[in-house]
């Protein structure tokens, strides 16, 4: 596989907030409940993360610099479970949707905790690794049921059939991060290698 094939995700993740720039591209993402919660949201730390990824690769002072701030991961942990449980308050939804000030603001914490995460990713202990999956895969749970088991709508900017279908996303995104905790967690018998 060549360099510019291996590069090709990380600066198509790097051009997700341009796209989300996009009149008509941010209108139909942030339109759906489902997709600004479950494709945004994911897509815009991912893009922190890849970002974070070309500064540690070809400009490696910063990303020693942040390391040193921030070796055991704490801070990035933190920060990324305040973002998440920030933005699945229904309000916040609502505000980022109807003011480009809050959109901003959305846009750019969920960008930096990725980044966050992403340069101390490999700081990061295993019971660390455990304690933000367990974390965000219980918040992604709580949040989940809330939203498909409310009586009434929470967001006035989502009708509440996008509210049950956003919950039920959520739920399954908790399951699958869970699951996912559990297998990387299972200790490994002698003589089988990491994946």
């Amino acid at each position: 596989m060549t360099a510019s094939w291996r590069a090709a995700p990380v600066l198509g993740l790097l051009l997700a907030p341009a796209l989300f720039a996009i009149d008509a591209v941010r209108q139909v993402v942030e339109g759906r409940m489902l997709l600004h919660m479950l494709l945004q949201f994911p897509l815009l730390a991912a893009s922190g993360a890849a970002a974070a990824w070309l500064v540690a690769r070809h400009a490696p002072r910063p990303a020693s610099a942040w390391q040193r701030f921030d070796g055991d991961g704490l801070f990035a942990v933190l920060g990324a479970l305040a973002v998440s449980s920030l933005w699945m308050l229904p309000v916040a939804l609502d505000a980022a949707v109807m003011q480009s000030g809050v959109a901003a603001g959305k846009y750019a914490s969920w960008w930096l905790a990725g980044a966050a995460l992403r340069l101390s990713w490999h700081g990061l202990r295993p019971a660390m690794h455990l304690f933000l999956a367990g974390n965000l895969g219980w918040m992604l749970a709580t949040a989940g049921l809330l939203y498909a088991e409310a009586e009434q709508r929470l967001c006035v900017s989502y009708r509440y059939d996008e509210q049950a279908w956003t919950g039920v996303g959520l739920c399954a995104a908790a399951v699958a991060l869970f699951l996912q905790a559990a297998r990387s967690g299972l200790p490994r018998s002698r003589g089988t290698p990491a994946p």
